[in-house]
């Protein structure tokens, strides 16, 4: 993919550490409604976060309302709570890795960013 030099794309620096097939995680919040109120009267804004890990399928560039945004389709591994596998659409940003994705077919390097 080529991009033109005043066009950026919201998340590049961490697409270009990302590979299809690393293990990377991430962290879920869930709201919850548990009845504690605050100190200051207010619910709590987040009752719950989860983290997740998964496996990177895909990398892409998706077409947000003003600018350009780096993705990636990931398949969950810790899932409980569902009997099939099933991937999550997630912006790179919220991604760490955890564990590089090695060889696939005999190649170093798995950078496949599609548009």
């Amino acid at each position: 993919m080529t991009l033109k030099k005043k066009e950026t794309v919201f998340g590049n620096k961490k697409i270009k550490k990302l590979n299809v097939g690393d293990l990377v995680s991430w962290t879920e919040w869930m709201w919850e409604q548990t009845g504690e109120v605050e100190p200051d009267g207010e619910e709590p804004v987040c009752s719950r976060q989860t983290k997740c890990i998964g496996v990177i399928s895909e990398l892409y560039i998706e077409d947000r309302d003003v600018r350009k945004v780096a993705m990636a389709k990931v398949v969950p591994m810790n899932n409980n709570k569902e009997k099939r596998l099933r991937e999550k659409s997630l912006i790179v940003t919220s991604l760490n890795i955890v564990s590089a994705g090695g060889f696939i077919s005999g190649k170093k390097d798995n950078r496949v960013v599609s548009e």
